[in-house]
């Protein structure tokens, strides 16, 4: 088994070397280790064939990561090698390749293979996708292992054959461990049975406010279940948090809106949870009555509802609402005014935007992040120069809001300043190079080229990432540069982005630079 484990920790630190670029919430130092060159795809495929045991477990699982088909043949032949960690690690390349030829195979594996765990061949039947394995995967929700339970219901859902749906729903009929439900309730929601409804129901009867409990209601919203509305509706009033926001995400997804009248009694609820919940579901589901009633409680002394109410105003696109919630986002005695500013966001009618321009630099503690929200959907470009006041007001949560905006408004004259802001504050480089990346500029593209140049890795990092993702061609020269530059984290990152830009998946500075002499 020591290969075995050491394939696997091979697997791990392979994966993690692809997920390549730097999010927001790393330490603010970090030691930036050495990159070194990945091996050429040919040395792999001899490896492959005539390496140690060791080195064969690594030369698939890379092989099969880079996508190379003709190594499948040696790799089907590894299936049935003495050695665990070898099948293990073709299983896993061949599900990579989508090698449907073994999938058979691999799902006997699966069942017969007691030096390796289940959960590898089902990975491997996992990203192969091949519907015609399903019988072969769905008994495992019976499984004593909760976390093999789980995959087996991503599997499912991955490979996307519902045929076993009835199948499945025989085996939760028979079950009486209230755990396993769980896996059941999830299983027969993701995978539409809507034969389940009276089952679902019948889970739901025990209020013992478990995770069942909560996997019960959002798969009867999965399902659409058209008797399940009174047992949703009072979810919401009861203690168990999870519950409600399951129940919430089921009435939205079944849509029904007879629900509204019951729903919006909710809100005389004294549980702040319970008002939030029942929001989201008048907000969603599309229904004159629901802004209507809101429009009620705006009118009158129930101000402890007013935020509530604005929202659902708000996403219902309330038009005749708009002048009452204007009237009273700029009283600042106004409970929730950031509700009142978005919901004008929602209405999206152009005479709110001098009020909201008004609120956004008032300098207030609530209205002006709802604000810059509401400014930034409607596209207002006459705000631009308020949003870039906005950033200087030293409220580090309303410069995220505005920078959101100016993206969604990708006005190339907030250029400059968001250059200045880059040059200040370095640290808020995801947040700055992510709203010039939505500017259709020249001058963007500068500005975030510019970006990779820097020595500091908060910056050349999320420059690097928005590069890949605005995949203009006119990158590539820059990046080629990289390819063959002194540092190794950078020519690592040009690759990731040359892949994302060209289709091309070479891993070594030698592939790119033969394929950019052939592509000049």
């Amino acid at each position: 088994m020591q290969i075995l484990e050491k394939s696997f920790l091979f697997l791990f630190v392979f994966g993690l070397s692809l997920n390549c670029f730097g999010g927001p919430n790393e330490p603010e130092t970090q030691e930036v280790l050495p990159v070194e060159e990945e091996i050429p795809t040919e040395i792999l495929m001899k490896t492959l064939e005539s390496g140690s045991n060791f080195d064969r477990g690594q030369a698939a699982i890379q092989l099969g990561s880079r996508g190379i088909t003709k190594a499948i043949p040696s790799l089907r032949k590894m299936l049935i090698e003495k050695d665990p960690g070898l099948r293990a690690g073709a299983a896993i390349a061949l599900g990579e390749l989508k090698d449907k030829v073994s999938s058979s195979t691999i799902a006997n594996l699966m069942w017969s293979d007691t030096e390796n765990p289940k959960d590898v061949y089902l990975d491997a039947l996992t990203r192969m996708k091949e519907p015609s394995v399903v019988n072969r995967i769905y008994p495992l929700l019976e499984d004593d292992n909760a976390t093999l339970r789980l995959q087996t219901v991503d599997a499912l859902v991955q490979i996307g054959n519902r045929s076993v749906g009835p199948q499945i729903l025989t085996l939760a009929l028979k079950n009486k461990n209230r755990e396993k439900d769980k896996t059941f309730a999830m299983a027969l929601g993701k995978l539409n049975v809507s034969s389940a409804e009276s089952y679902l129901l019948g889970l739901t009867k025990i209020q013992d406010e478990t995770p069942t409990l909560a996997a019960s209601y959002l798969a009867l919203g999965r399902i659409k279940a058209k008797n399940a509305s009174d047992v949703l509706i009072r979810a919401l009033t009861l203690p168990y948090d999870k519950g409600k926001e399951n129940a919430s995400m089921a009435l939205i997804e079944i849509a029904n809106p007879t629900v509204v009248p019951k729903v919006f009694n909710v809100l005389k609820s004294d549980n702040v949870e319970s008002k939030m919940y029942a929001t989201d579901v008048l907000c969603a589901i599309p229904s004159k009555e629901a802004a209507k009633l809101a429009f009620g409680i705006l009118t009158s002394d129930e101000t402890r509802n007013w935020g509530y109410a604005a929202k659902i105003i708000g996403r219902q696109k309330y038009k005749e609402g708009k002048n009452r919630i204007e009237e009273l986002l700029q009283k600042p005695s106004t409970p929730e005014r950031d509700n009142f500013a978005e919901a004008l966001g929602w209405i999206g009618d152009p005479s709110s935007i001098p009020i909201l321009r008004k609120v956004l630099l008032s300098g207030e503690k609530e209205g002006p992040y709802g604000s810059a929200w509401a400014l930034g959907v409607m596209g207002a470009k006459e705000a631009v120069p308020d949003l870039m006041k906005a950033l200087d007001k030293g409220d580090a949560k309303l410069m995220v809001y505005a920078l959101e905006a100016l993206g969604s408004i990708a006005d190339p004259s907030s250029l400059p300043k968001l250059k200045e802001l880059l040059s200040n504050r370095p640290k808020m480089a995801p947040q700055i190079l992510s709203t010039v990346a939505l500017i259709p500029t020249e001058e963007a593209r500068y500005l975030i080229e510019d970006s990779t140049r820097s020595k500091d890795a908060e910056v050349y990092r999320p420059a690097m990432e928005e590069i890949a993702k605005r995949k203009d061609k006119k990158s590539v020269p820059l990046l080629i540069s990289f390819v063959n530059g002194d540092n190794a984290e950078k020519r690592k990152l040009s690759y990731y982005a040359l892949t994302a830009i060209t289709g091309q998946k070479f891993r070594t500075a030698r592939e790119w630079n033969v394929w950019a002499k052939a592509n000049p």
